[in-house]
């Protein structure tokens, strides 16, 4: 197999040793990852890499199976984009030291740039699940990307809300995309990609496990990606405090909800709020804080949403019961028919003739949302 120069980013992303302040070191100094990989040793060891590294990397670049590597991503449908594409997303290229390459299943778009991170605290309690609820059908509503870590609590209800919304999400993991984590969020992955309303992502390559030490460069991509962080409910010590870190490293909008006091979960947000994050409590806080250019360019006002009085008139009550529970949000076909306690059938049939006419939308999957 020819190799080309997208190629040795590969190789170098999968070697363990080389990060991503240490690669483009390389890359300034050879002008090319393929002349960096295939320099003498000698030349090497004057880039004054740590003995013990250079000794394994030159192992290493003598067994690597390139095909293999490529077979492997192809067969799990994975594809890496590296810095220099146009899918590489913009925000998370301004950031210093990027991650070179990052491996991705679903698509990343250009509207993805207007995009909020939403995280919080795997515990959720109800207060911290209705805020979070509210808050990112908000930022649906608007257009913005809703961006998150795929684990339990906040992250999870973040990206089913938008996707139940109709909006968009990236899901950013701490492990390899063949290493789903955690495991029962597997599905909500690949809803993910298969309805084409985002992205799962990661800069860590196949076979990677999700262990404790690669959460904090994933949450960095988090808010590297975002034009803000929004931290809705978390203790003072977590991985959203490191988020939250990284978030003002990188100058981005440092967003917080306040809780009741009387939570130990709502201590990292008031932490937050006095050094200096953006109190918020309504989703046109947040608003103050993204650009009006790139909302006009992206996204729509909430109130654009059609309102009951302008839909054609409901020919049962059914139907109404229907329209109504979607007003809240997105909902799968299975979620309606327990709310309003319907036939399946019978729901499938009112929710067809409202599609017909115009009420509802089904983006597949068997989920509806208001048209």
């Amino acid at each position: 197999m020819k190799l080309d120069e997208r190629h040795y980013w590969l190789g170098f992303n999968i070697f363990h040793g080389i990060g991503a302040k240490r690669f483009y070191h390389l890359l300034k100094i050879f002008g090319s990852a393929k002349k960096a990989w295939q320099v003498s040793e000698s030349k090497l060891k004057q880039t004054k890499i740590p003995f013990a590294i250079l000794e394994n990397f030159l192992k290493f670049r003598e067994t690597i199976d390139f095909n293999s590597a490529l077979v492997r991503l192809e067969k799990n449908l994975i594809r890496f984009i590296i810095v220099d594409d146009e899918e590489y997303p913009k925000n998370l290229k301004k950031i210093d030291s990027p991650p070179p390459l990052i491996y991705i299943k679903g698509r990343i778009l250009p509207q993805d740039a207007l995009s909020i991170a939403v995280i919080g605290t795997r515990k959720i309690t109800p207060y911290g699940r209705e805020v979070t609820e509210r808050l990112v059908k908000g930022l649906t509503a608007y257009g913005f990307t809703i961006i998150s870590g795929l684990a339990r609590g906040v992250d999870s209800i973040a990206h089913r809300l938008a996707l139940g919304n109709g909006g968009r999400t990236i899901a950013v993991l701490g492990s390899g995309l063949d290493e789903i984590y955690p495991p029962e969020h597997k599905a909500l992955a690949e809803k993910i990609i298969n309805l084409g309303l985002g992205a799962v992502i990661s800069c860590l390559g196949l076979g990677e496990p999700p262990l404790k030490g690669n959460f904090p460069s994933r949450n960095r991509i988090i808010s590297g990606l975002s034009l803000g962080v929004l931290v809705t409910e978390g203790a003072t010590v977590s991985g959203t405090k490191i988020t939250s870190q990284f978030c003002l490293e990188q100058k981005r909008k440092l967003l917080a909800v306040p809780g009741p006091i009387t939570s130990s979960f709502s201590e990292g947000p008031a932490d937050l709020i006095k050094i200096g994050a953006k109190l918020i409590t309504k989703v046109e806080d947040i608003l103050e804080e993204i650009p009006a250019k790139g909302r006009s360019a992206f996204g729509r006002k909430i109130t654009d949403r059609p309102k009951l009085s302008k839909l054609k008139k409901f020919n049962n009550k059914q139907e109404e019961r229907i329209w109504q529970l979607l007003t809240d949000g997105g909902k799968h076909i299975d979620e309606i028919v327990q709310q309003i306690q319907l036939d399946p059938g019978q729901t499938l049939s009112y929710l067809t003739q409202m599609e017909l006419n115009g009420m509802v939308k089904n983006i597949g999957q068997g989920n509806y949302i208001l048209a």
